[in-house]
Parts: C-alpha cells; sequence; structure tokens
C-alpha cells in the first residue's frame, strides 16, 4: 500500500497537469443567437457588438463599348480648285465668261490688254526668223551657186591681171613713154589687188562656215529666242485660261477695271467631284480609316441625304485653343444635287 506522502505527491502532479490543459484551451464562441425582425439578437443585450464574418469579393467584368459612328462637321470643298490670277498688272480687256461657266481645259477666261506686248512680240518674230535663216545658212555651207559666182569672179581678175600685165610689158620699153608706164603701173596694181581680194573671197566660200562665223551665229540665234521666249510669255500672262474642266465659281474684276499681278481674278473649280473636309481630334483618329462609309447631310440641302467615303487623312495636325485635330477629306458619291464650294455640312463616318 502506498503510504500517505506518496498519496499526496501523486495528487500533486495530477493538479499540475490538469492545470496546464486549463490554460492551453480556448473556450468555442457561442453561435450567434437568431434576431428578431427590428431587434437586437436574442440571448444578447441590445448594446452587444456582433463581429461580422468573411466577405466574399463580387467579380467585376471590363466591356469595352466600341464606337461605331463618328459625328464632325465640314465644309464642302472641289477635288480640283484654283484661284486664277494675272502674272503681270493690266487693264481687262476681255471676259467672256460668266459666273456658273462649265468650260474645258485651255478654254480662255480672262485677257488683259495687250496692245504693247503684241507689237513687242511681233518685232521679236521678225529678228527670229532672220537670226533663224542666217544660223540655217551658216550651218549648211555654201551653195552652188555662191561657189560658181565666186569663181567666176576670180577667173574674170585673174583675166583683168593677165590683161594688164601684157599692156605694162608693151609699153615697159619705150624710151619717152614714162607717163604711160605710170598708169599702165596703176591699173596693174589695181588689178592685182582685186585679183587678191577674189581669191580671198573664194576661198572663204568654199571653206564656209568658219568657226568664228559658227559663233557669232548661234549666238545670233540664241539671243533672238531668248527675245522672242520672253515677249511671247508677256502676252502668255495677260491670258488666263482653265487649268482643267471645271466651272467658274467666282469673278472679282469687271471689264476696264486695273487688276493687279498675282491678284485673284477667278475662283474656278470642278463641281462635278465635291468633297467634305473636316477637321477630326486626335483622340478619334484612330477610329477613322480610308474607305470608310459616310452619309452626309448638307446644310443647304435640308431634305437630301448623301453618300461617300474617307478619301484621304491628312498628315499634319492643327492646334486650336487646346484641341488637336487633323484634316480628312470625305468623296461625295456623284450626285445630282447643286453643290457649291463653302457650304456647311455635317458627316457621319461608319467606323464598325
Amino acid at each position: 500500500m502506498l503510504s500517505r506522502k506518496q498519496l499526496a505527491l501523486i495528487g500533486l502532479i495530477i493538479l499540475s497537469l490538469a492545470l496546464v490543459v486549463a490554460c492551453n484551451t480556448t473556450p468555442a464562441s457561442p453561435a450567434p443567437a437568431a434576431t428578431k425582425a427590428g431587434g437586437a439578437p436574442q440571448g444578447k443585450p441590445s448594446g452587444a457588438q456582433v463581429t461580422p464574418g468573411p466577405v466574399t469579393p463580387t467579380p467585376v467584368t471590363t466591356v469595352r463599348v466600341a464606337i461605331t459612328k463618328i459625328k464632325v462637321a465640314g465644309t464642302l470643298v472641289a477635288a480640283s480648285q484654283a484661284s486664277l490670277t494675272f502674272a503681270s498688272s493690266g487693264r481687262l480687256k476681255e471676259l467672256p465668261v460668266a459666273e456658273g461657266t462649265r468650260v474645258a481645259a485651255g478654254t480662255l477666261l480672262a485677257a488683259l490688254d495687250t496692245a504693247v506686248q503684241d507689237a513687242q512680240l511681233a518685232q521679236a518674230k521678225a529678228a527670229l526668223d532672220l537670226a533663224t535663216a542666217n544660223w540655217n545658212r551658216i550651218q549648211a555651207g555654201p551653195t552652188n551657186d555662191e561657189i560658181a559666182l565666186a569663181r567666176a569672179t576670180l577667173e574674170r581678175a585673174k583675166a583683168a591681171v593677165d590683161q594688164t600685165q601684157a599692156a605694162y610689158d608693151r609699153i615697159g620699153g619705150q624710151r619717152n613713154a614714162f607717163i604711160s608706164m605710170t598708169a599702165q603701173g596703176a591699173a596693174l596694181q589695181q588689178a592685182t589687188l582685186a585679183y587678191q581680194i577674189a581669191v580671198a573671197q573664194y576661198n572663204q566660200t568654199v571653206n564656209r562656215p568658219t568657226d568664228a562665223e559658227r559663233e557669232i551665229g548661234l549666238a545670233q540665234y540664241a539671243q533672238a529666242q531668248a527675245a522672242y521666249d520672253t515677249a511671247k510669255h508677256n502676252v502668255n500672262n495677260a491670258r488666263i485660261v482653265a487649268p482643267f474642266d471645271g466651272t467658274v465659281v467666282s469673278i472679282t474684276p469687271k471689264v476696264g477695271e486695273s487688276v493687279s499681278a498675282h491678284a485673284p481674278v477667278i475662283v474656278f473649280a470642278d463641281l462635278a467631284q465635291m468633297q467634305v473636309l473636316a477637321n477630326i481630334d486626335e483622340t478619334t483618329l484612330a477610329n477613322v480609316k480610308v474607305g470608310q462609309s459616310a452619309t452626309i447631310y448638307i446644310d443647304a440641302l435640308p431634305d437630301q441625304t448623301l453618300t461617300g467615303r474617307v478619301k484621304r487623312i491628312g498628315l499634319f495636325a492643327t492646334t486650336t485653343g487646346n484641341v488637336v485635330s487633323v484634316p480628312v477629306w470625305i468623296e461625295i458619291s456623284t450626285t445630282r444635287a447643286p453643290l457649291s464650294p463653302g457650304w456647311s455640312a455635317t458627316v457621319e463616318i461608319a467606323t464598325q
């Protein structure tokens, strides 16, 4: 049997173990009491706090909204349009067209008074004709008739020398013929000089053209041609012709009025092919592509709806305030609607 002392020791050990187990054990949280509608949970005082359980996040899906149309304002412009001016100043003499007249390329549209220029052109033309003929003659060399004439002149001069030489020799032996001998001597000198000239002319004729003749003739021709070109250019500068098939949109001066060089005279355009010029914000431009279809509304034609397509996107942007935009041209499909440059338009571009 165990002694009383041993029993006491065993009791102390059991008590120590019980205390250790009790310290490491966490009591379970009681389940929350049911809550009555409009009141505090049952079994708890109304002021007691309730610890919420873990919350599961709700998944969020990002949806990209595609841009299917872009609506922009624009202005009608002709596919081909030009502001026509005179290169020189003068008085307007001819104006054979009116606003709205449709003409073919090369048709005269306006002309200044060119009385002075016409006279200068005629003089330059005559000088050019003369220089051209001379240059052609130099290049061709002597003709058969010129050679024959030079040879005949040479032969006559030779015969004259022979005759005067014979006469001089006949009187040279007479003792009292001093005066006669002097006269015959002078005649012989003249005949000899004429013969030398004939020889030089003959050689020059058969050996044409010389290098000097070519240089002089070519220089004269080039100078005459340049003068003619200048005179003709002055006349042409006093005329305005249609640069392409199109329509006279507007005319500024009237016949008889003075016109300055390079001042606007006629606005000319091909109205058969019109476009809308629109400036599109750079943030929207990424949705615009060449070839996309478009619906066009013209302010001046409220009852008509036109169609077209994106023709061209500009390369350079412009800044207005804080807005950066790029020019875009929308080509209008063939239509019978009367369209004019400068009209306002609204364009809807289908980007999908």
